[in-house]
């Protein structure tokens, strides 16, 4: 169970949340922004975009308490906030950078960066990773993540008119604000050259990381039935545990009980293990039971949706699937005959004479002269 946690929760007094397992052990949930007192002031709406990108282990709090909403992040620290959002791949066990001021942590994360185009650093050969990520680099960074790059620079001479933003960056908010990736301050203004806090970075971050997954499949690729009463649900994403709703998860018609059936969600968030109160048999393995689902959301909030036309495909593994015994009819009995009659051997065909034509008998002359010349006189000469 270390890599598993029930969710079948409940929310005690004091307003932490906790899981419980089927037989009633509690089990640590994972943190959200219930457990950081500078997150209780922000509305609904905002505090699920912080469980998102908490969950996604993208932001963590700078203590266990405080999530530090109004502190600013350096650009080595955005730089693996990017590429964790943008699912880049990340080396490692890089340890030479292609920037001079770069090692550390950081390091392969900002490499990581560069090799997808998102950052190119500066003119210098630097990145300088302790320096501030403005709101301007914020708004490049989300817009070449979502490979829009050439979009921005079209937009280059017409972008914003802001006097708070640089000339180079004018595209890249006109594309962000367009995009609804960031917003203006409430002075109207986006405060181009401001440092970006933490508040900021997760909203923008969200969206971004929302955007992206839209363009991918979103569905449940398959489910698998270990043993008669566990099943496994496998998806392309990370799903809400809030969205499952087992009422919601239909099998051969029937819908499962969230009184009796449970289920659990994999350390990665892609896999719903679900328990069933009864087990199912399996006698054909080309007749699979149907699998429905809905009202199933991302982390991001993006559905979760099969083509109708293409059904959840559903295994079993091997040992469930009862074999048929063999039936009597199949099974040759030996005769009981005492005395068997004798199988006769075959019979070849007779070899033909080579002399076809029968030899007539002299009883089957019709003529009962033998001799064939019709002149009864024996003398050829005749009598003068």
């Amino acid at each position: 169970m270390n890599n598993k946690f029930f969710y079948r929760s409940f929310v005690l007094a004091h307003g932490l949340t906790f899981a419980t397992s089927y037989s009633g052990s509690l089990i640590s949930a994972e943190k959200s922004s219930a457990d950081f007192t500078d997150l209780k002031d922000l509305d609904a709406a905002t505090k699920s975009k912080f469980d998102a990108m908490i969950s996604a282990g993208i932001f963590d709090g700078v203590s266990d308490t405080t999530f530090g909403l109004k502190d600013e992040m350096n650009r080595a620290q955005f730089a693996k906030v990017a590429a964790l959002v943008t699912g880049l791949n990340v080396n490692l066990d890089l340890k030479k950078s292609s920037f001079s001021d770069v090692d550390g942590y950081a390091l392969p994360y900002i490499e990581a960066l560069k090799n997808a185009g998102i950052t190119v650093g500066f003119g210098d050969g630097t990145y300088n990773p302790a320096g501030k990520v403005t709101n301007e680099q914020l708004a490049t960074f989300l817009v070449r993540a979502l490979g829009k790059d050439a979009d921005a620079k079209s937009k280059a001479a017409s972008g914003v008119g802001d006097p708070t933003v640089t000339n180079w960056a004018k595209g890249y908010v006109e594309l962000a604000l367009e995009l609804k990736l960031l917003n203006n301050a409430p002075n109207g203004t986006f405060g181009g050259n401001v440092p970006a806090d933490r508040e900021l970075l997760v909203k923008g971050s969200f969206q971004s990381a929302k955007t992206l997954e839209e363009s991918k499949p979103l569905i449940v690729t398959g489910g698998l039935f270990e043993t008669g009463d566990k099943l496994n649900l496998k998806l392309t994403v990370q799903i809400d545990p809030k969205s499952i709703d087992l009422s919601k998860i239909i099998i051969n018609g029937v819908p499962l009980d969230p009184k009796l059936d449970s289920f659990e969600l994999s350390k990665d968030g892609k896999t719903i293990i679900i328990k069933l109160h009864k087990s199912l048999q399996f006698v054909d393995p080309s007749k699979m039971p149907k699998i429905d689902i809905s009202g199933l959301t991302t982390l991001y909030g993006n559905s979760v949706k099969n083509d109708e036309m293409n059904p959840i495909p559903v295994t079993a593994t091997e040992s469930l699937v009862i074999k048929p015994k063999p039936t009597t009819s199949s099974i040759s009995e030996p005769a009981q005959n005492p005395s068997p009659e004798p199988t006769p051997s075959p019979s070849p065909e007779p070899t033909p004479s080579p002399s076809p034509e029968p030899t007539p008998s002299p009883s089957q002359n019709p003529n009962p002269n033998p001799n064939p010349n019709p002149n009864p006189n024996p003398n050829p000469n005749p009598i003068d």
